[in-house]
């Protein structure tokens, strides 16, 4: 089977990549590194990348694509990380013509997508990321060409799909209904390429968020149960928070770590949470009760937080009472990613999908 993967979000097509070639694929990943954090894998680019004035990058960006649009044709399978894969102005053109080309087109939603932000508008989700957070959901509400055509064409790419496939709880929340959704597959992870190691504890214990976009993953929330909690155990915590790291430097400060607080207003845990995990970590982040059940999964080794300081500064504490835990918490955390995110078993669900 011959397979091009377009897009890249954290290492999700770089892991899905490195499934389906233990499987026997043959897979092409065209990205771009998912922007400064630098994500490796890639075979192609898929829009130019390279040093020039914004208004020569931008032409640059609409121009390409289109002119060299054949590289993406003559492959079995095409799957998009999502549905705004180049610009938005001539995303449905190419799209479409890849689809013609193609045996056939799939889509997982994940990202930031106008699905997700009417799960939200219509109060499905409870809380989310779009919580105070106009800036997040500027494009799919506020007017102009390039913001309907943001929405408009995302809406197109679903419909012409073969199959929608969501990637976590809040993802299928807005799509479940849609004739083409497939159903719900967890994120896939190489647990090979981390290294584990003991979750051991040097005196104080260290916790570590790392800022990527302060305002998506609740930051202030965590700002403020990290002061109330160095003020009450001074002697027993050391709370770092720092980010906007690339990839490399992140997994180096993670390593320096015990628990990871990745964030507080999603439901379910991403790939940052993966990484934590894999290197033995104990992970605080989202795993309600909602995005377990997407799973069929009565529990996660992951500790739930919300945007609730008060909640954040319970989950610390219960870390802090327990930490003679760490270490064989750690050892659980890296069991799950094992098995539950396995790439080889996620890459054959995804070939199982593609077959039907």
């Amino acid at each position: 089977m011959k397979i091009l993967l377009m897009g890249e979000f954290s290492g999700f097509y770089l892991n899905l990549k490195q499934g389906l070639q233990e499987l026997g694929a043959e897979v092409t990943l065209a990205a771009n590194g998912d922007g400064w954090k630098q994500i490796p894998g890639a075979d192609m680019p898929l829009f130019f990348t390279g040093k020039a004035s914004a208004p020569v990058k931008i032409v640059k960006k609409l121009i390409e694509p289109v002119l060299q649009k054949r590289q993406f044709y003559g492959y079995d399978v095409v799957q998009l990380v999502n549905e705004n894969i180049f610009r938005p102005y001539i995303n449905s053109h190419m799209i479409r013509k890849i689809k013609q080309n193609s045996g056939a087109l799939f889509v997982n939603v994940s990202g930031n997508c106008y699905s997700l932000y009417q799960a939200w508008r219509d109060k499905k989700l409870g809380y989310y990321t779009f919580d105070d957070n106009p800036e997040k959901y500027d494009a799919f509400v506020k007017g102009g060409l390039r913001r309907y055509m943001m929405r408009s064409t995302e809406e197109y790419v679903d419909t012409i799909a073969d199959g929608i496939i969501p990637i976590m709880y809040e993802y299928a929340v807005g799509v479940r209904r849609r004739p083409n959704c497939r159903q719900t597959i967890p994120l896939p992870f190489n647990a090979e390429k981390t290294a584990y190691q003991i979750n051991k504890q040097h005196g104080k214990l260290v916790f570590y968020h790392g800022i990527l976009r302060e305002k998506d993953k609740g930051t202030a929330f965590i700002r403020e149960a990290f002061s109330i909690i160095q003020q009450k155990y001074p002697n027993d915590v050391e709370m770092l928070v720092c980010g906007s790291l690339p990839f490399q430097e992140y997994l180096e400060v993670l390593q320096k770590t015990n628990v990871l607080v990745d964030q507080c207003k999603e439901h379910c845990w991403g790939l940052n949470a993966c990484y934590g995990m894999a290197q033995g970590k104990v992970v605080l982040g989202g795993a309600s009760r909602s995005s377990l059940k997407e799973f069929g999964l009565e529990k996660s080794p992951v500790l739930h937080i919300g945007p609730n300081v008060e909640q954040i500064v319970r989950q610390i504490e219960y870390v802090l009472e327990n930490r003679s835990k760490i270490e064989e918490w750690g050892w659980e955390s890296r069991q799950f990613v094992e098995t539950f995110h396995n790439h080889i078993r996620i890459a054959g669900q995804y070939m199982d999908v593609w077959k039907d």
